[in-house]
């Protein structure tokens, strides 16, 4: 995921969570998880685009960064189901909520696939479309999270101000996996563009994990 604006102010229609709220540690929880599966999956690509089991390590990294897409998109849809007043911000709420949702149910996508890949079930197929799964709930993500910044800077009255590229720097990297996706399902060197395709995912992840988990703790003080 990536770096989350918190400055929403309250209103009567919702009060934004404390630092010790019970829904913080369940985005620190859901930062950290993608984090470390993020960072997994590097390591694991790394190991195989230089020829270390290629096919088994890219399918153990598809089910890890499945598995972090999972925790970290349940947890902050829990989040930001309550984090935008309804009354102010439905559709930007509903944008952002459903963004990550979609991310979550990536998240199992993936692991399934990479699980019938390992078992050796046509994993150079499954693993492109593992490939054009998360890529594509990156980008869905990314540019819900791009979303939800603006709309927070709305509610601010910050509205003529320059928004960050917050959650854009995903949804890119999210369109350069589909495309390495794409070009793996039509045959360009399948294997390689895959574990490409699958390393960026994990740095995006393990980039994004990080920089929320350091916003949140920088929160609690």
């Amino acid at each position: 995921m990536v770096e989350i604006d918190l400055g929403i102010p309250r209103t009567r229609d919702t009060a934004i969570a404390s630092p010790s709220d019970s829904r913080v540690t369940e985005m620190e929880a859901g930062s950290i998880g993608e984090a470390v599966g993020g960072a997994a999956a590097l390591v694991l690509a790394i190991l195989a685009l230089i020829g270390v089991l290629p096919l088994t390590l890219a399918s153990i990294a598809a089910i890890v960064l499945g598995c972090g897409m999972l925790v970290g998109g349940a947890a902050l849809s829990r989040r930001f189901s309550l984090g935008i007043p309804s009354a102010a911000a439905s559709r930007a709420r509903q944008e952002v909520v459903g963004a990550l949702g979609m991310q979550a149910i990536a998240g199992i996508a993936a692991v399934v696939l990479g699980i019938l890949a390992l078992l050796g079930v046509r994993p150079l197929l499954l693993l492109s479309i593992s490939v054009l799964v998360l890529g594509g709930a990156l980008l869905t993500a990314g540019a819900g999270m791009a979303r939800l910044a603006r709309s927070s800077r709305w509610l601010r009255g910050e509205a003529g101000s320059v928004a960050p590229a917050t959650g854009w720097w995903e949804a890119e990297i999210g369109v350069g996996a589909v495309v390495l996706g794409i070009l793996a399902l039509t045959g360009h060197d399948p294997a390689t563009l895959t574990i490409v395709a699958l390393l960026a995912v994990g740095a995006a992840l393990l980039i994004g994990g990080s920089m929320l988990t350091a916003r949140l703790f920088s929160a609690l003080g």
